[in-house]
């Protein structure tokens, strides 16, 4: 068991000298701030994609740090996706694309895709709100309904992705094709052209996408706890394939999942085991749900007295503790 104590103030130095030596950060804590880094660079790149010189490289470097950071660590990955944080409805737009590529690099090594197949479909999922990706964001803070011009943009955007992508230069034909029909379906249902046969990368794409979508926050409403996403997504019959590859992935308690312990404690999942339903978690409140000054990394197997029965009621009330102070210990 590994105990962490919550940051306090850095000590003063004598006589006011500060120390130039930077701080030791555990590897799951720099993995994570090279996930908010990268954020950061793609704020203006999807935002503004014309006024980016070098998109297409742009985009290409993220996607493969995307993979490399997937590949890197998945578990951080994936709580990068699902803890809940301050951010999460403002920075919609572009959070959404990056944790969508992460998704859908997670496929590509589950399915063995190759390098380039997955580099295609990293990218598709980094550029696929790209005409829409100031009313996503807007959207995501808004509780009344869509209005018609909204509902209009959401209805044409793939097909005004694929067009602005293509005036950007991009030649990628599986990039394209998966952008373009990434809400198709193949029952016909999708839209915008009812496709009934739709692209393979669109189709993994479509369902990384209403997953991400699924665990998000909105205004008013947190994201849905990973398993009550994953029935709905196994409720949606095109989603089959690709829903079973990501919830396999994932797991029934996926990193940054804020749980229920059978002792009453509540802690974050932080890392995944071979036991789907015994994750390795931090506890982060007592049982009587006071917050713990000390935090606690433990097994959760039947032995430790500390079984997970459940997610906890509430997927946000621990977000004002920093991932660092959490991933310390992961």
């Amino acid at each position: 068991m590994q105990v962490a104590t919550m940051p306090s103030p850095a000590p003063s130095h004598p006589h006011g000298a500060a120390s130039h030596d930077p701080p030791v950060l555990a590897p799951a804590v720099q993995n994570w701030a090279h996930w908010q880094t990268l954020a950061d660079a793609l704020d203006p790149t999807l935002h503004t994609p014309q006024a980016c010189p070098r998109f297409l490289e742009d985009i290409c470097v993220a996607a493969r740090q995307v993979m490399q950071l997937t590949r890197a660590d998945p578990d951080i990955a994936i709580f990068h996706m699902v803890y809940a944080t301050d951010d999460k409805v403002h920075r919609y737009s572009v959070l959404h694309a990056m944790h969508v590529a992460m998704l859908m690099a997670l496929v590509g090594l589950r399915k063995d895709w190759v390098d380039a197949r997955a580099l295609s479909g990293v990218q598709a999922a980094l550029t696929m709100n790209v005409s829409v990706t100031a009313l996503q964001t807007q959207l995501a803070l808004q509780a009344s309904p869509l209005d018609d011009a909204q509902q209009a943009a959401i209805q044409a955007h793939p097909l005004a992705s694929w067009q602005q992508l293509r005036q950007l230069g991009v030649t990628d034909e599986d990039w394209l094709t998966a952008v373009a029909q990434h809400h198709e379906q193949a029952d016909g249902s999708g839209y915008p052209q009812g496709i009934s046969q739709p692209h393979q990368l669109a189709d993994a794409l479509r369902t990384c996408d209403v997953f991400g979508a699924k665990v998000s926050p909105r205004a008013g409403r947190t994201g849905l706890p990973t398993p009550r996403a994953a029935a709905e997504i196994f409720r949606q019959r095109s989603a089959g394939y690709y829903g079973a590859t990501i919830i396999r992935e994932l797991g029934l308690y996926p990193p940054g999942c804020l749980v229920a312990l059978e002792n009453g404690e509540q802690a974050v999942v932080i890392r995944r085991a071979v036991d789907p339903g015994a994750p390795d978690v931090v506890v982060l409140s007592d049982c009587e749900g006071q917050a713990l000054t000390e935090l606690v990394r433990c097994r959760t197997t039947r032995a430790s007295g500390r079984r997970v029965v459940g997610t906890a009621a509430r997927q946000d009330w621990a977000r004002h503790l920093p991932a660092s102070a959490i991933l310390m210990l992961a």
